[in-house]
């Protein structure tokens, strides 16, 4: 097995039995729009009024329908967002797809693109509590806050010489195994959508489907390039190294962690081991929501936990109170 993450995980989604079958169609309708970025076109789908904006990033290989049951709860008070990253669901390809760089550019002309006013409340699931790092870090003044769901959990590689954690590989080590070879790419065309995703409203099933064909169907081994494995591991570093270096890097910045796991000790501080824990370090206005029992897309597993963190973090926005404070507001 060449590569042991989330993003490449949706390559079980046909072998799994114990799922709903659906009809597949050739032709959905969006729920969003195709806002043009330049050369590229990436798929946008909000709802709802009021701010903060809330703005949600997807996990490896997931789209922005994925995010359904939460975006349509939580848009009957805010302005939500949900957005496919390049190459992704309905969004055209870009030249680094899924690199930290290449997501924050887009991400950000996208919202200019789009003219949704910020500033954000960004929620990254999985790896895509990397990528909202990335942009606060990049765009400081565009974020009210950061809600992280089950992210920034082990990544994990294995090269032609050595298995390990991406921070704890070389550059070399992993660009070493590019491009992958053809058996990497395990795929009969799906005919039914696995748990978790058969919680999705029927048309979303169907959608995501189709999505998902349509995604392994253009996937070509013999172009893979270890570029979107290699900006991870750059940030990720570079994650690391602002915790090391500083106490409660993110000041006072609203930050919310909704994970499976109970909230970390500081002994996160002083090892590599995971990054999910260090994440409870950030700021000196954090709260730690645990999602008892759930597995790891809890928003689609638990949809009304991720509501909850939102609305604690959107109340301590909206009021300038802490997210102690706004806790005790929410039930």
């Amino acid at each position: 097995m060449y590569i042991i993450m989330k993003l490449l995980l949706i390559l079980l989604i046909p072998l799994v039995s114990c799922a709903q079958t659906v009809t597949q169609d050739s032709t959905y309708p969006k729920n969003g729009r195709l806002v043009n970025i330049g050369e590229r076109k990436l798929y946008l789908q909000c709802s709802g009024k009021g701010g903060p904006t809330i703005l949600l990033v997807a996990g490896g290989g997931a789209f922005a329908i994925d995010w359904w049951l939460v975006q349509s709860q939580i848009s009957a008070t805010c302005r939500v967002c949900a957005f496919d990253r390049a190459g992704l669901g309905w969004s055209d390809s870009g030249p680094d797809e899924e690199t930290v760089e290449e997501t924050v550019s887009d991400l950000h002309t996208l919202l200019a693109a789009a003219q949704e006013k910020g500033p954000y409340l960004l929620v990254g699931a999985s790896i895509g509590g990397i990528f909202i790092q990335a942009y606060q870090n990049a765009f400081p003044k565009e974020v009210a806050g950061l809600v992280f769901s089950n992210s920034s959990n082990h990544i994990g590689f294995a090269s032609k010489d050595k298995t390990g954690l991406i921070w704890d590989l070389s550059d070399r080590e992993i660009s070493a195994s590019f491009p992958l070879p053809p058996r990497a790419k395990k795929f009969v065309s799906a005919t039914t959508v696995p748990d978790p995703f058969s919680r999705l409203p029927q048309e979303m099933q169907q959608k995501r489907l189709w999505l998902t064909n349509q995604l392994f169907a253009k996937w070509d081994t013999s172009k893979s390039t270890p570029a979107s494995m290699l900006s991870w591991r750059k940030e990720f570093l570079r994650e690391f190294e602002e915790s090391a270096a500083n106490s409660k890097p993110l000041g006072q910045l609203p930050v919310v962690v909704i994970a499976s796991d109970p909230q970390a000790n500081d002994s996160v501080l002083r090892t590599r081991e995971g990054a999910a824990g260090l994440l409870d370090f950030l700021s000196a206005n954090t709260i730690h929501i645990t999602a008892t029992g759930s597995g790891h897309e809890i928003h689609l597993y638990q949809a009304d936990t991720v509501i909850k963190g939102l609305k604690i973090a959107v109340e301590a926005i909206r009021k300038n109170i802490s997210l102690s404070e706004a806790l005790k507001k929410i039930k």
